[in-house]
């Protein structure tokens, strides 16, 4: 069975070396045109002052864990209204993985996202396996930007 599991400031930063490749990796096409370096020392300062969360899907196989993604999200809450939004910052894929587990990590971000909250869920993304699933879902898609109300 699949968890999510966060990762606490401290553990971000005892484990920056892979959390920030993962990230890295997967950066939204919204960031500015600055060094790689000064981003991700943003990017972990977000995290430090909780702005940022980072979570890993992992699974275990005889107590043993296999880590699929990591994951950071942030919590928008918009200037007018009460309607949170849940964003996916960046989702970094360790290994394949399949549609049952890929449905299965779906509905854990659903879950998280209903219990703080949210009622949106946004995301940018560069793969045509998220793009189709957001269609399939009834979610709008603009290119790389996804959305899926809860």
């Amino acid at each position: 069975m699949l968890r999510m599991l966060k990762f606490y400031p401290e553990q971000v930063v005892r484990h920056w070396d892979k959390i920030g490749y993962a990230i890295e990796r997967a950066l939204p096409p919204i960031m500015d045109s600055r060094k790689a370096g000064e981003r991700m020392n943003e990017v972990l300062e977000a995290i430090l002052a909780g702005r940022l969360d980072v979570y890993i899907y992992v699974d275990y196989e005889d107590e043993k864990p296999i880590v699929y993604a990591t994951i950071a999200v942030a919590i928008l809450s918009p200037i007018i209204g009460s309607d949170k939004e849940l964003l996916l910052y960046s989702l970094f894929g360790h290994r394949k993985i399949g549609e049952k587990l890929m449905f299965e990590g779906f509905g854990l971000l659903l879950k998280y996202a209903k219990s703080v909250g949210c009622t949106v869920i946004t995301a940018y993304t560069n793969t045509e396996i998220m793009k189709e699933y957001a269609k399939g879902l009834s979610g709008s898609q603009s290119f790389t930007y996804i959305r899926f109300e809860i």
